[in-house]
């Protein structure tokens, strides 16, 4: 679920002649409402207790919060905890400020309230302990001071500037690969796009995702066939392809990280417009039409700004650079709690 999947498939693909990898979710391979994956996780991994089944494993990773509540230390296994920042009580304000579902925002803020002590408390025990966005860092020092940012692995075998590409209409070609829904704020592209890029650009295009809850009310608004087009759901391959023909891209204006689909942009030497207040951009989402327009009018500033971004996700976020943090951190405790030598560690890091 969410960044787990991407650490699963990095172990799998990376480290496979090293760690068996058993995942223990509901049907993670499709899609299930949270108000029924919840209880369902939280049953299984109890499940894994009761039976005690949990034992057989050298080391467990907790990556859904509602299953630290079931954790229990046991010796010789190494234990991995992960918070996101929507998470019961982690940052749980900010979420709660962008949920508009009023019935959703009541019930999430009662159950936080009524977790959160515990879900502190069990925070203490694990080995390790893992944020998902660097903004995490400071709140979570409050609560563990040896917090660690693990970084969003890119798969840079399939997002990289040089490989299949599909053609898009026009010239330049714009493109916003998210779903359109309020809590991505598509306002702030389709603008920068409707007062700077079309009137300065008049045969620019922009490509969207036919999906989520504000698809139809932007197909009425973007009612131009020769300007505006639409993609249905894609696999990455096909995704990595389109990237690659477009001119300009877009992506969330609400979230103030880099999420995955900008890293993958940049992963493709592709300029991108995208709120992030904690890694590269560093702007106000209001300046960034003022960024935009450096993008389209200085060549040069354009070039460096590619650069800059490509360099930092092969330096930070591939996925051999994720394998490698993740193995440093874990070599203390695989010498105390699996008896591994310096020797047999110094294998696993090559």
């Amino acid at each position: 679920m969410n960044w787990f999947q991407f650490q699963y498939l990095i172990f799998d693909k990376y480290l496979s002649n090293i760690f068996k990898i058993v995942l223990k979710y509901p049907s993670i391979w499709k899609y299930m409402p949270w108000y029924k994956y919840i209880p369902l996780n939280y049953l299984l991994i109890k499940k894994l207790y009761k039976t005690w089944e949990i034992q057989k494993y050298d080391i467990v990773h907790f990556n859904n919060t509602e299953n630290f509540l079931n954790f229990k230390k046991i010796p010789n296994q190494i234990s991995i905890a992960e918070s996101h920042w929507f998470d019961f009580w982690v940052n749980y304000e900010r979420f709660l400020k962008d949920e508009k579902n009023i019935i959703k925002k009541i019930l999430w803020y009662i159950i936080d309230k009524l977790i959160w002590w515990k879900i502190r408390q069990k925070i203490q025990e694990f080995d390790i302990y893992y944020c998902s966005t660097p903004d995490m860092l400071e709140p979570l020092k409050k609560i563990r001071n040896d917090v660690k940012w693990l970084p969003n692995p890119i798969n840079t075998d399939i997002f990289k500037p040089d490989w299949n590409i599909i053609k898009l209409e026009w010239n330049p070609a714009c493109f916003f690969p998210t779903r359109l829904h309020w809590d991505k704020k598509p306002e702030y592209a389709i603008k920068i796009f409707q007062e700077y890029i079309k009137p300065n650009y008049p045969k620019a295009t922009l490509h969207l995702l036919n999906q989520w809850f504000e698809v139809e009310k932007y197909k009425k608004l973007l009612n131009d066939e020769k300007t505006y087009f639409w993609h249905d759901f894609m696999d990455k391959e096909t995704l990595a392809s389109k990237i690659r023909w477009s001119d300009f891209c877009f992506w969330d204006f609400s979230i103030w990280w880099l999420s995955l689909m900008p890293m993958q942009i940049m992963a493709c030497k592709k300029p991108i417009i995208t709120y992030d207040m904690h890694e590269l951009i560093k702007i106000e989402r209001d300046e960034l039409l003022d960024l935009t327009k450096k993008l389209f009018e200085d060549e040069d500033f354009k070039k460096s700004y590619i650069e800059r971004n490509y360099k930092y996700i092969i330096d930070f976020h591939s996925e051999k650079s994720i394998c490698k943090i993740h193995l440093e951190n874990l070599k203390p405790f695989l010498k105390e709690k699996l008896d591994l030598s310096d020797e047999d560690i110094n294998e696993l890091t090559i």
